[in-house]
């Protein structure tokens, strides 16, 4: 008997690592397996949807027979119309068990981790497979959890930092889809974000809306934001669901200029503003050690510690004392020489229209291009997940709860009040008409809560069409680590879409309100919408200089420009009402 139970006992556990390493060759590709769910997914061009396929397949010797929909299958698997939101089931059998598995399909590249993955980086290997192409690139790469309150171990999605190595383990650059290339990636799972997309199209939002760097015209490819591409995910046999493959903020993604390592000399800075702190809302002062890569709440991201015997802190230093120490008219003169002001227009606008509550003062890039010549500070967006109707923490009653109502002034919600750069900023007439011009320039365009929502829209779209979302609802649902609630993409862009359209109705008419109001079609501002109305677009037309305001009023068909239609629509609007 107890030969017996042993025998049973090792039966099952050949049969389980069966299960798990018995592979097969589909359409030239090896599917990635999911241990949890006993499922395999394949890329293949997203043109192979929606019409009949055949796919070669060849098993391993491990495996005996395979069936398909009762068919028995030789070197060919056939699916009547394949799509990317099914989920087909075929058996196969590994002497003596035979397995009834799932096969998914997807036009996304699937990307599988490997190794102890944790909170430290560990040596490990990252394996990518593409539609476009049969072949599994594999690279070493050294890999960790990414984020400080998302790398929770019990949490079923997170970040991760990727370092890429070549054979030797020496430090390697790649570069994919055409982004840059460079050995320190990122992965971005969106673990807070019921929509998974927030920081993504945030990003996006602000490569399109923002001013360059202001050395810009010596570094025309400086990037102020990372560029991204969604994959599906594995780690080791876990699927994690779609997820982007970030560029990294750094040095080389803003072109600063490289630390002198000959005669030790400073050059680009690079600072995150990981917490908040009086020194990152630039409110006061504070002695520094240039031998630490942390400062009051500022960690230093380039140079390295590990490549430079000591740091520098004084640029920024001195920044935050000009701000706090100088005389309204110091700071106003002088200001400029500081920082990069057309940039902080933009990045006021873009935290308000986002009520982004955790980017204030923390989740902050600030950049010098080159101390040694110029001490103005630019800066870059990061960690972008917590906006638009989102907050960055899970419990439960911040779930689309009063915090983040999209009727909130950014400083009730947030310490932008305690902003001492930004308070005094908009305590200066110049920079608050600037602020205001740039707010209704943008609302004709990017900033239309239609086009808003349409980056959402569109997104979800292709996540759709790719068979991502089906996948991600199908396996997060019901345990997700957003307090326990399961995803719901629709729910969520109608959310989003109700969200965007009352927080630029707020913004127009309480944070950036114009003299006159904004009504469309009232172009003078006097409350109603007459034939002198038609008059003042017939003049803007003629040449007449006006503010962004009057513009976004005679944009009667709001699409994005002032023509001869909108006078016509201003006719039809008097005549028919």
């Amino acid at each position: 008997m107890i030969r017996i139970r042993f025998f049973l006992i090792v039966l099952l556990m050949l049969s389980s690592a069966h299960l798990m390493n018995a592979q097969f060759i589909l359409d030239g590709r090896r599917p990635f397996f999911d241990n949890r769910t006993k499922t395999y997914l394949l890329p293949v061009p997203e043109d192979y949807f929606g019409k009949p396929c055949t796919l070669s397949f060849v098993p391993d010797d491990s495996i005996s027979w395979v069936s398909q929909d009762a068919w028995y299958v030789t070197d060919k698997m056939y699916f009547r119309n394949l799509k990317s939101d099914t989920t087909y089931t075929f058996s196969y059998w590994v002497y003596p068990v035979g397995y009834a598995v799932k096969l998914r399909f997807t036009s996304l590249p699937v990307v599988k981790l490997v190794g102890d993955i944790g909170e430290d980086y560990t040596q490990g290997e990252f394996w990518m497979q593409v539609p476009e192409d049969t072949t599994t690139l594999q690279l070493n790469a050294k890999i960790k959890w990414a984020g400080s309150s998302t790398n929770r171990p019990w949490f079923k999605k997170h970040n991760y930092h990727l370092k890429f190595q070549d054979e030797n383990h020496e430090k390697m650059e790649v570069s994919f889809y055409g982004l840059r290339k460079d050995n320190h990636w990122r992965i971005d799972g969106g673990v807070i974000d019921f929509s998974r997309v927030r920081n993504k199209v945030s990003h996006e939002l602000w490569a399109d809306m923002a001013h360059k760097p202001y050395y810009a015209d010596v570094q025309p490819n400086a990037r102020s934001y990372c560029r991204s591409f969604f994959i599906d995910l594995f780690d080791n046999q876990k699927f994690k669901g779609f997820v982007n493959l970030a560029e990294y903020m750094d040095r080389k993604q803003m072109k600063l200029k490289k630390y002198d390592d000959a005669t030790g000399e400073f050059h680009g800075l690079l600072w995150k503003a990981k917490d908040a702190s009086w020194q990152t809302l630039f409110a006061a002062t504070a002695a520094y050690d240039n031998t630490s890569d942390y400062w009051c709440g500022f960690e230093m991201e380039y140079p390295d510690l590990d490549d430079v015997p000591r740091t520098d802190y004084h640029i920024l230093s001195d920044a935050i004392s000009f701000v706090v120490k100088s005389t309204d008219t110091e700071f106003r003169q002088h200001v400029g020489e500081f920082f990069d002001l057309p940039v902080l227009v933009d990045y006021y606008v873009f935290i308000n229209v986002l009520l982004a509550s955790d980017n204030v003062c923390k989740n902050i890039m600030w950049a010098c291009y080159d101390g040694a010549v110029d001490k103005k500070l630019t800066l870059a967006v990061w960690d972008l997940d917590a906006v638009m109707g989102q907050y960055w923490s899970n419990d439960d009653e911040y779930y689309h709860g009063p915090v983040v109502a999209p009727e909130n002034n950014l400083g009730d919600v947030s310490r932008f009040s305690d902003n001492r750069l930004f308070n005094r900023l908009m305590e200066w007439d110049e920079f608050r008409n600037q602020v205001n011009e740039r707010y209704w320039q943008l609302r004709r365009g990017v900033l239309s809560p239609e086009r808003l929502i349409g980056r959402f829209s569109s997104t979800f779209d292709d996540l759709r069409k790719r068979g991502a979302i089906y996948r991600e609802e199908d396996y997060f649902n019901h345990s997700s680590d957003l307090s326990g609630r399961e995803l719901n993409f629709a729910n969520e862009l109608e959310y989003l879409s109700d969200w965007i359209q009352r927080r630029i109705d707020y913004l127009d008419h309480n944070t950036f309100a114009i003299e006159g109001g904004c009504v469309i079609g009232d172009v003078d501002g006097d409350g109603e919408v007459t034939i002198s109305d038609v008059v003042a677009i017939i003049e803007i037309l003629l040449g007449k200089q006006v503010d962004q305001g009057t513009l976004y009023r005679s944009d009667m068909d709001q699409d994005g420009e002032v023509r001869i239609s909108d006078v016509n629509t201003v006719i039809d609007y008097i005549l028919t009402r």
